[in-house]
């Protein structure tokens, strides 16, 4: 979720591979349930939920740059690396829960025997695209815009980018503020929703066309090329708020306090997540190798974690544990999904989707179709 552009960056191919394990954890998370009692799921949820702002921000980091071609071999290539992989990878859940009797938890009600046609499929393909796939269809149209977002963006002198960027944080912490106001009714102050809406009103927290998930995309660009300007007390402050956030929007989850979707305060966990990469060095070449590796598979390990997790929590009966056993079980159990999609990815694509994804790049004459990206940027 995220392609390269020349050299390799294995920060952001260790960012990219840690952000898809947050991805299986928060799909996993309803299988926890009570622990001691308490339901801790919804905090817990949105402490791996940051993946979501991460894996858009990365797309833009990648997509919002010039053509390397022409703009029609662009589009062309995001069918290869984008479309025909969902293609693929929806015959291959689709024959798994077909198989499994899996139909229904994937998304298509009645049994195999009835559904199993391609009409069934269709169904299938639409529920999952739109359901446990949803990043996809919303990432698709922001990857359409790129190259002409990267002529408006660019036009920008860097002390107006900065200025931006003032500005939607501004505007990010006052969305911050609003939301707490909005929480108050839960606590007995009941004129607090109106309150929270009229201002609200009066001073939007969000500036169009930059808000929702298309701002974590243009904030990917924003990141690129501000970041290796900026001074390393900034750095550090950043690194700070974002861990200070990423904490505080789970606990105001947990306890209740309502939050926009996507989450005002992700701005700051998600510049915090980047600053936090380039602090952590991968040593030697087969760490290297073996990052780049799950990087480059993040797209296909998004595309079959629902069913690996089907399979593996499908299989574990949690609840006959409690405590810390339970505890220590699902985070084994998730880790398994996460490692049976990395091996069903990496099988899948080198055996499948590669050379399916290479004949389609000669067939529409693509450039450079030798190495066909299989990550979705």
């Amino acid at each position: 979720m995220g392609a390269d552009a020349g050299e390799r960056d294995v920060g952001l191919d260790l960012l990219r591979s840690v952000a898809m394990f947050a991805v299986v954890a928060v799909h996993a998370v309803p299988y926890l349930g009570a622990v001691c009692g308490a339901d801790v799921t919804e905090g817990l949820a949105k402490l791996f939920l940051l993946c979501d702002p991460v894996f858009f921000a990365l797309s833009g980091y990648f997509a919002i740059r010039p053509l390397k071609g022409t703009l029609r071999d662009y589009y062309l290539g995001k069918f290869v690396s984008v479309v025909a992989p969902i293609i693929v990878y929806s015959v291959v859940a689709y024959a798994f829960a077909a198989r499994f009797g899996y139909l229904g938890a994937l998304g298509l009600d009645g049994d195999a025997s009835s559904a199993v046609s391609p009409a069934g499929y269709l169904a299938f393909a639409s529920s999952i695209i739109s359901g446990a796939w949803w990043f996809v269809p919303v990432l698709m149209p922001m990857l359409l815009g790129a190259p002409f977002l990267f002529v408006m963006l660019e036009a920008l002198s860097d002390s107006q980018l900065r200025l931006l960027v003032k500005v939607v944080t501004a505007l990010s912490l006052w969305g911050v503020a609003c939301d707490l106001v909005a929480s108050l009714p839960a606590f007995g102050v009941t004129w607090a929703a109106d309150l929270s809406s009229v201002l609200l009103h009066l001073m939007p927290a969000r500036m169009e066309p930059l808000f929702g998930y298309p701002l974590f995309f243009c904030m990917g660009y924003a990141l690129r090329r501000l970041g290796p300007a900026a001074s390393g007390e900034a750095r550090n402050r950043a690194l700070l708020l974002g861990l200070l956030f990423w904490a505080g929007d789970a606990l105001l989850a947990q306890f209740g306090f309502e939050r926009s979707n996507p989450s005002h305060l992700w701005l700051f966990s998600t510049v915090g997540a980047f600053v936090l990469v380039r602090r952590v060095h991968v040593r030697g070449s087969l760490a290297t190798r073996f990052t780049e590796w799950t990087s480059r598979r993040s797209y296909s390990i998004y595309l079959f974690q629902a069913a690996a997790i089907l399979l593996v929590f499908g299989r574990i009966d949690l609840s006959a544990f409690d405590g810390a056993a339970r505890v220590c079980l699902w985070l084994v159990s998730t880790f398994a999904s996460y490692v049976l999609s990395w091996c069903a990815a990496s099988v899948l694509d080198t055996v499948l989707l590669i050379p399916i994804q290479r004949r389609i790049s000669r067939a529409l004459g693509i450039a450079g179709a030798r190495q066909v990206p299989t990550e979705a940027n």
